[in-house]
């Protein structure tokens, strides 16, 4: 009987955050734009529903830890993902025979929030990009920023809400196998790159939102 009580809440831990975009969603599609020093990337989202708001609707809570807030959610964490190509590569080797993804760069960042408001309006979690590194790699040009994908995940105490478009790449927006393994190739070669792209409030505290709290990050980690 006890395997059994393991086994449903197990499956239940998995599942809890699984259907999509129930208490979380992207309110638009991840931009990146040129700033003076900075490329900065921004992730809009809305926070729709606090997954234990049903239950706490339905009868009180029995300790301290079920007593939540169910207007705030605690211990979120946004992560991105940026891939770009390394066009003066590309262009000085011209060798026609290395595939495209043999010139992507990936690269990775996540913001950690000790808690939000849910209010239902769009919240956006900003990142910085060195310019300077995107010019000399030639995918910032002409006031032009070449971005060849991105993968997004927000998840709550390590698990992740279910998103609709939460990956983009390329021309592939509608494979959903291809955008899958785009996001496991971003997940397995950003660490190369670790510290480049930078959550922006570590930077600039004009990123600060009066309805979050940021945890404390150290800008020596990035």
């Amino acid at each position: 009987m006890l395997k059994l009580t393991v086994l449903i809440s197990l499956s239940f831990a998995c599942n809890v955050y699984s259907k999509e975009d129930e208490f979380v969603r992207l309110a638009d599609k991840v931009s990146v734009a040129k700033g003076e020093n900075w490329l900065k990337a921004t992730v809009p989202f809305v926070l729709l529903k606090h997954p234990k708001f049903e239950r706490l609707q339905r009868s009180r809570p029995a300790t301290l830890e079920e007593a939540l807030n169910v207007e705030y959610l605690d211990n979120v964490k946004v992560k991105l993902y940026l891939c770009f190509s390394n066009e003066y590569k590309k262009k000085l080797i011209n060798n026609r025979d290395l595939p495209d993804a043999q010139f992507y760069q990936y690269y990775s960042a996540d913001i950690e929030y000790s808690t939000i408001k849910i209010d239902r309006s769009t919240k956006t979690a900003n990142f910085l990009f060195p310019a300077p590194l995107a010019e000399r790699d030639g995918f910032y040009k002409g006031g032009y920023v070449k971005l060849i994908g991105y993968a997004v995940e927000i998840s709550q105490n390590g698990v992740p809400f279910e998103m609709k478009n939460s990956i983009s790449f390329d021309k592939y927006d509608r494979q959903t196998e291809i955008l899958k393994k785009f996001k496991e190739q971003a997940a397995a070669n950003a660490e190369k790159n670790k510290g480049v792209l930078v959550p922006a409030h570590l930077l600039e505290p004009g990123y600060y939102d009066s309805s979050s709290v940021f945890k404390r990050q150290d800008a020596t980690n990035y």
